[in-house]
């Protein structure tokens, strides 16, 4: 389920903010991680021995004190540390993870960041209520961006979906995305080159027909709906993403309009 989502136009405090850091891409990579999982377990850890330590100092047991806080202290020390490491490692080497996730070289990665900061780019904020995160209204998490060519959907645990909007084939809203306990809501996107239909619940309804409609600006190619038929096969976006890419790059191939090959629901 989205929370409290907003369209952040140009001049927008929030959205003049997060561009006056300069490297976009590498604050959205800046977040969550194994890196920082293990930082924070380690603080844990840290917090965890000075209170035992301080409590046997007061019971004037120093020594019992001495050992709980090693016991704890040293672990945790060594959990930050190496959490540290690791993450300071993930962050030196994320232009390479934009590489290696889409595909694009280093040169065409650093051209998207050029894009983030231009006038016509589109941003949403989002303050998810389905997970615990810092955003607030004042100071809500990148939800999307949408740039002159691409679209950068920021994931969990640092990860991002970006694609080049030429390339993307369907942006669409459902409300059968499969899920624990059911399915859940949300925008459901699939480009060219993906194996699989992508999905982002975190945004509302409105946040996510906003997307859809700004992409399909900038590429009228776009297909909007869940389901479609090719001749006499009926396609499913959820079910059937890989047949439909595979469709997809066949038709393409034709230099032919694939979209108006479809048929659409009544």
């Amino acid at each position: 389920m989205g929370g409290k989502d907003m369209i952040l136009p140009r001049g927008n405090k929030v959205r003049e903010d997060y561009l006056k850091k300069g490297n976009v891409l590498w604050h959205l990579r800046n977040t969550g991680g194994g890196g920082k999982g293990c930082m924070a377990g380690g603080v844990v850890l840290l917090v965890m021995a000075l209170i035992l330590a301080g409590l046997f100092a007061v019971t004037g047991l120093a020594k019992g004190g001495i050992v709980f806080g090693a016991f704890f202290g040293v672990p945790g020390l060594l959990m930050v540390l190496v959490g540290f490491a690791v993450h300071r490692h993930k962050m030196s080497r994320y232009i390479s993870y934009y590489v290696k996730e889409t595909g694009f070289d280093a040169e065409e990665i650093r051209r998207i960041e050029q894009e983030i900061h231009e006038p016509d780019m589109f941003m949403v904020g989002t303050v998810p209520i389905a997970v615990e995160t810092r955003a607030k209204e004042k100071r809500p998490q990148i939800g999307c961006i949408i740039t002159k060519n691409y679209m950068v959907m920021p994931m969990v645990a640092g990860k991002s979906y970006v694609r080049r909007i030429r390339d993307m084939i369907a942006a669409t809203y459902s409300y059968r995305i499969p899920g624990m306990g059911g399915c859940r809501s949300g925008l459901v996107f699939l480009s060219r080159g993906d194996d699989i239909a992508y999905t982002n619940s975190f945004l509302t309804e409105d946040a996510c027909q906003e997307v859809m409609e700004e992409l399909w600006r900038r590429n009228p190619e776009l297909i909007t709906v869940e389901r479609f038929a090719f001749g006499d096969r009926q396609y499913d976006i959820i079910t059937d993403s890989p047949e439909i890419v595979k469709l997809y790059e066949e038709q393409m191939a034709k230099a032919i309009s694939f979209k108006g090959l479809l048929t659409f629901p009544q």
